[in-house]
Parts: structure tokens; sequence; C-alpha cells
């Protein structure tokens, strides 16, 4: 894993120091080794965090042997092997044993198309000196990060990541208030806004063509996951089970290749141990795992994770994190985020990440499960919608207000927050609904922090916009599968994998995902949404095409979340800190 960095320019032998400035405030997803690269109208950087093939020859930026090509890349590409050989049949010479080499000659081969091939998680950068042209390509999920800006057809620079890109001074950073109303709103920044103006994230599945001196930009989407929905399989549903075990054993074992140790995120449900039960068959050397938790014990999933461990013989690591106390982790973790992001898991990830790098640069990961098998709470919320959804507004107003009357305590997802967030939700319309579920302000709230002459702005960048947008793409399916759909284009891009890009990469660690495997990921979209979730058990299939290989402990735990306790850190530390944000934050003379 790696950070790309990039300047295209439109004046011959233009020369800058920015691109390498801007790879030293990479060097931590890259430890190993800084690349540079200086063309006539193009400067490339690569820091390089060394997983395959960890010679000199595998080094970035990489060029073809007539040097008309180009590349820095970010990520893994799990079918690289094959690719090779496909491409060897056709008379290519390779150099290295990397799949950036691969990568570069299949963009070669088949050009844009090559996208098409590759099982993998990457953002890339290839610049062909023939044509003047510059290609920018991101995964289909969203793992990997690439954000970008065009500054007024003279130059077009981008980064792995923001704070990266805004070293370069010519890069305007004025702030967004709309990338701002949607963090107030769901807690993240959707794609491909991003924290400021005229900065973009390349979207999850998507590349830019960037020729004609700049005054050409194509941006196109070469993978829509809608389409995999619409072909359901007929099999059988013991068919069905058994095919997902071997898909998922297959991703397993092409996320094992490496040339340096491999280990694995545990917290003891079925996510996480499936992997760890597939990779003792398939990893020859002794598997270390590793978990975090915390003092409050809603919040410490340790002790299921040592059961789980011990289950399959792990070496296993943990870690109670002192979230409150002198070395609480939070602002640390924090700054490993280049915009504003609440999500609380960011602190355990950090924290788990941080500890993995001690013995291993890989680990595998159970993320990504929850959004193609329907495992999350708001699935659920989905469900007991249809029950409520003819009650008056006022008894549903009503309800809502009940919950903050409930004792306060700070369990994960206590009752009190749980009957504010349905009932404000039911009294919407259903897919809204299931957007809020997960809603942090409300538009009147956002309001009254932003100010009244932002009240239009508000209302129309609210991000149920593109909710909303997203669900009338898949209007024809199940709203499941909808859900489902909307979940892996929003949440899962923008929240978890930014999540675990940024704290993995802050420590110098490779995180791997099998569920997203491309054809595990197309074939769980074409299974029928009954056995996706029964009645209200969640991950029903799942379960199921795992019941061979997971002890009954594991497949009865209940869904627990990955959150850090931060009430309980406010309580520790006092509330000053609090109140000086909230002045802060409904201070309306404050300059956002």
């Amino acid at each position: 894993m790696c950070g790309i960095a990039g300047k295209l320019h439109w004046q011959p032998l233009f020369k800058n120091n920015n691109v390498k400035r801007m790879s030293e405030r990479l060097v931590h997803r890259g430890p190993d080794e800084i690349g540079s690269l200086e063309l006539d109208n193009i400067s490339l950087g690569f820091t390089r965090l060394s997983i395959l093939d960890l010679s000199k020859k595998a080094s970035q930026p990489m060029s073809t042997s007539d040097n008309r090509f180009h590349i820095t890349f970010n990520g893994e590409i799990y079918n690289f092997k094959e690719l090779r050989k496909e491409l060897k049949d056709k008379n290519y010479k390779f150099k290295s044993r990397s799949d950036t080499e691969v990568v570069l000659y299949s963009y070669v081969e088949w050009g844009t198309k090559c996208l098409k091939l590759f099982n993998g998680m990457f953002a890339l950068a290839i610049w062909d000196s023939k044509n003047k042209m510059l290609f920018l390509a991101r995964d289909r999920f969203g793992q990997k990060p690439i954000y970008y800006h065009s500054n007024n057809k003279k130059e077009f620079i981008f980064a792995s990541e923001l704070s990266a890109l805004t070293v370069d001074e010519t890069v305007p950073k004025n702030i967004s208030m709309e990338a701002i109303n949607c963090y107030l709103a769901i807690g993240y920044i959707l794609s491909p806004m991003t924290f400021y103006e005229d900065i973009y994230k390349l979207e999850p599945g998507t590349y830019l063509l960037v020729s004609n001196n700049g005054n050409k930009i194509i941006k196109n989407k070469y993978w829509d996951y809608a389409f995999s929905f619409r072909s359901k399989t007929r099999e059988k549903k013991s068919d069905i089970a058994k095919h997902l075990e071997y898909l998922l054993e297959k991703s397993v074992k092409r996320r094992l290749v490496s040339d340096v140790p491999v280990g694995a995120f545990l917290s003891g449900g079925i996510d996480s141990a499936s992997i760890v039960s597939m990779m003792k068959k398939h990893y020859s050397e002794k598997l270390h795992t590793f978990s975090v938790g915390f003092h409050e014990k809603s919040y410490n999933e340790i002790p299921d994770a040592e059961k789980v461990s011990k289950w399959f013989d792990t070496i296993h690591h943990s870690y109670l994190s002192d979230l409150g106390g002198e070395l609480d982790p939070t602002n640390i973790a924090i700054d490993s985020f280049d915009e504003p992001f609440s999500d609380t898991s960011l602190i355990p990830t950090f924290e788990v990440s941080r500890l993995a790098s001690q013995y291993v640069k890989v680990v595998l990961s159970g993320d990504g499960a929850d959004e193609l098998f329907a495992g999350y709470q708001t699935y659920k919320a989905d469900k007991y919608y249809s029950f409520f959804q003819y009650f008056p507004n006022m008894i549903k107003i009503g309800l809502s207000e009940l919950g903050r009357t409930f004792s306060q305590n700070h369990k994960k997802l206590n009752l009190g927050y749980r009957f504010q967030q349905f009932f404000y939700g039911s009294m919407f319309n259903r897919q809204e609904a299931h957007f809020l579920w997960r809603i942090y302000f409300q538009p009147k709230e956002r309001v009254a922090i932003l100010g009244q002459e932002n009240r239009d702005l508000v209302y129309d960048s609210d991000p149920i916009h593109i909710f909303n947008k997203h669900f009338n793409d898949v209007e024809d399916l199940s709203f499941l599968d909808k859900s489902l759909y909307v979940d892996c284009m929003t949440w899962l891009a923008d929240d978890i994998l930014f999540k675990i890009d940024r704290a993995s990469m802050r420590n110098g660690l490779e995180v791997r995902c099998p569920f997203l495997d491309v054809d595990l990921a197309t074939y769980a979209a074409s299974i029928p949404v009954d056995l996706k979730m029964k009645g209200f058990d969640t991950k029903h299939i799942l379960k199921e095409a795992l019941k061979s290989i997971l002890p009954k402990f594991v497949l009865s735990k209940k869904k627990s979340g990955f959150n850090a306790p931060i009430g309980t850190s406010i309580q520790k530390k006092g509330l000053d800190e609090f109140r000086s944000f909230n002045k802060y934050v409904f201070n309306r003379k404050v300059t956002l």
C-alpha cells in the first residue's frame, strides 16, 4: 500500500518541488521508500509500503520499456498473476514480480477497459506521454482514495489525501458550506464533495481522463453495482450457502498473497471470525490476531475475541484503550483525518491498527459484510417502519420526545437514542426514514448552527437529496436491496472505508477486506432478500454458509458495532471542553 501524488501542467519544462512536498506529507502511507518522476508536463510522486516484490524493481513511479506510459499506483490487485500470464502470452515482458507492472501493461493493452478486469482495491494515475493524457481511476467500492483539483485548465493536481493536495499553494482552501452541512447531517462527507470547494474525491468505480491541455476532462463510471442486484440466483438455499462459503474462502486465499507477514482484526463476531477460520486453513505461518476494547463493558469485545482466538489457536494481541485517561488516543486518532468525521469507531480502528502494525504489515478485516448481507440494526428498523407508518405524526413526535426522558447511559445504542431516531424517521417516507435512522442534526438544528443566512443552503444541499437520487437509481428493486445498494454507495464508501484507510495507513498498515471481493459482492447482490434477512434475523444466509466452520457461540452473538464510549470520556474529563466546543459551534460570528 502506498501514497500517490502528481501535478499535471501545460507549460513545458515547468518545475517545482510541490509534488515532493506532497509526497512527504504522505510518508505515513508508505514509510519504506519515496519516489518521484519529473517529465515535461507532469510530476509524479510516490511513497511505498512494501508488500509485494520488496526489491527496487518494483519501485514507483514505474515506466514502460518504451518510456511512453508512467504509473503511480496505490493498492493491491489480487488477480494480478492471472493477468500477468495473459499479458505474457501477448509477448509483454516484465522486470518485476509486482502487481503495479501488471496494471501498467494492462492499461497499455486494454485501455480503460482494464479496470473491469481488476479484482482488488486501488487508486492509480497513468500518464500517456505521447497523447498527453492522464488516466485517474479508483476501485469499485472506494477502498483506496484519490482527491483532485483542476486549476483553471492550467494545472491538474491529485493526491491520496486531502492534506497532501493542499500543500500546493495554488490549490484554493475555501471551506465548502455544502460539505459542512452534509457533515452536520450524517457525520461524514459524501463523494465527490470534500471539506474544500473545488477539490473533489473521485467516486468509487469511476475514472477520469484529462487531455487537450486540460481543456477536456472526461469522467466515466466503469462499474455499477446496481446491475448485480437485478439478476437473482435461482439456486436452492443450501447451494447458495455452499457457494458463498466457497467464494469467501477463495477471496481470503487471494488476499494472503504477500511477501510480508499477514494478520487479522478479530472482534469475536461472525465476519472477522469467518475470515480467521479460513486464514487458518490457507496461511502456513502462525496467525496473529488483534483486538481493542474499552473499560466500559458494553464496548469491550476483547473477551469475545480472545474466546475465538483460543478456538482457532491464534497468537492474539489485545489492548485496553485508555479513553478519557492519560493515554487517551482521541486527539492522535482525529489527527489522522483531514476532513471532519464523527464516527467514533475511528478511535478503536486507529488503536487496533497501531497495535497490529507492531507485528505485521497486512491484516484482513471483516468490513463490508454488513452492507452485503444486511447486518445493521437499520435494516430491522426498515421492517418495523411498516408497523408504525399509519400512526399519526403527533404520536410519533411524542414517542420520539419520550426517548429524551429515558435514563441516560453511554451503552451502545441505548434505548432512548433508538426511540428518538426511529420515531423521528418514521414520520417520513420509507427511503427517507432509512436515511434518517443515522442522522445527527435535523435541518432546523443545522440552521441554528450555521445561521439563518444559510437556511436555503441547509435545505437545498441536504444530503438526503443524494440518498434519494441513489434510491431512485434502483427504484425497481425490493426495499432491502435498495437500502443495501444505497448504503454501499454512501455509508460504506465515505464512512467505513474512509475510516479504515486513514486509521490504518497512518500506522503504515494495509487492510484487506475479503467481503469486498468483486466475485463475492456480485454474487451476494444476486441472493434473494428473504435469505439475506429472514424475518428479523440479519445476515441469515451468511450464517447458514458459515455454520460448518464457526462455533455456535459466534453464530449466536448479537451484532455489537465498533464504537468508542465518547460520553464516558467527556464525563471523565469534565464538561469544560464540551461547553467550549458548543460555544464555538453556536457562535455565528465564527467564520467556518
